[in-house]
C-alpha cells in the first residue's frame, strides 16, 4: 500500500487537503489537530464521523485529543488497522506530521471512488474552521468539490513583455519581502528534510560499526552503498549482491 507514497511533496499534499475540504491550510504542522482527517474520513466514508463533535477550532494539545479519539473510533469502524502514534502527532512537529499526511494520503487514493460531489462547507454546517477557503473572497461560498484524486495542470508561464527592465532600488533588483518570505519558508522546508534523512544515514553508519572487523557480508555491502564516492555507480544486483564500479573516465 505504501509503495510510493512517502515521495508525495509537502506543497501536492497541502493542495489535496485544501480542495478537497475547501480550507486555507499552509503548513503540515497544522494537521496535528486531527480535524481535517476526520472529514476526510466523512469523505471516504459518509456518516462515519458524527461532524458536529469535530473540534475545529483546537489549537492546543489537549483540544486535539478529542478529534484523535473520533479519528480512531472511525478507523475501527472501518476496520482500517492502521496505528496513529498520537503523542506524536500532537507535538506537531514537522515530519512526524508529514509522514501521517502522506500515508493519509495513499489511503485515501486507494480507498476512495471518484465521482461523488461533496460539498465540505455544507457539511461543516456552519463550523468555523482556523483556516476557512472564504477568507479568500468575503462572502463568496466554494462550489462543492469532486472527490477524486486530483490532476496536475500545466503551469502556464507568461512571456516576458519586450524591453521590460526589472525595477532598481538602491542600486539593486527590487525583491518584494513577500517573495524572501517565501523562500526561507522554502529553505527551512528543505533543511528539515535535509536533516532527517541524513539522521537516518548517520544511524545505518552507527549501526554498521557495531559490526566492524567481523566480515559480515550485509554489513559491508551496506557500507559499500553509503561510502560510494560520486565518481562510482554503485548496482545492487539480482542475488542482493552490490557491484561498485568507479565511472570516471580516464584520458
Amino acid at each position: 500500500m505504501m509503495d510510493g507514497a512517502f515521495f508525495v511533496s509537502k506543497s501536492e499534499l497541502l493542495t489535496w487537503v485544501n480542495s478537497l475540504l475547501c480550507v486555507n491550510i499552509s503548513k503540515v504542522e497544522q494537521m496535528a489537530s486531527a480535524a481535517a482527517y476526520c472529514q476526510i474520513m466523512d469523505v471516504m466514508y459518509p456518516g462515519c464521523i458524527a461532524m458536529s463533535k469535530i473540534n475545529w477550532g483546537a489549537k492546543y494539545e489537549h483540544e486535539f485529543v478529542n478529534n484523535y479519539k473520533l479519528l480512531q473510533q472511525a478507523f475501527d469502524k472501518q476496520n482500517v488497522h492502521k496505528h496513529i502514534e498520537v503523542e506524536k502527532l500532537m507535538k506537531a512537529k514537522y515530519q512526524d506530521n508529514l509522514e501521517f499526511m502522506q500515508w493519509f494520503k495513499r489511503f485515501f487514493d486507494l480507498n476512495c471512488r471518484g465521482g461523488t460531489d461533496y460539498n465540505a462547507i455544507e457539511k461543516r454546517k456552519g463550523a468555523k474552521t482556523l483556516w476557512d477557503a472564504g477568507e479568500r473572497k468575503a462572502g463568496a461560498a466554494p462550489a462543492a468539490r469532486m472527490v477524486e484524486k486530483p490532476s496536475e495542470k500545466p503551469k502556464t508561464i507568461s512571456a516576458p513583455k519586450p524591453h521590460a527592465k526589472p525595477k532598481q532600488s538602491g542600486g539593486g533588483v527590487e525583491v518584494s519581502e513577500k517573495q524572501i518570505a517565501e523562500l526561507r519558508i522554502n529553505s527551512g522546508t528543505l533543511e528539515k528534510e535535509r536533516d532527517f534523512y541524513f539522521g537516518k544515514l548517520r544511524s545505518i553508519e552507527l549501526f554498521c560499526d557495531h559490526f566492524e572487523g567481523q566480515d559480515n557480508k550485509i554489513v559491508m555491502d551496506i557500507q559499500k552503498i553509503l561510502f560510494a564516492t560520486d565518481d562510482q555507480e554503485v548496482t545492487v544486483n539480482e542475488d542482493g549482491t552490490v557491484t561498485v564500479v568507479s565511472s570516471q573516465i580516464i584520458d
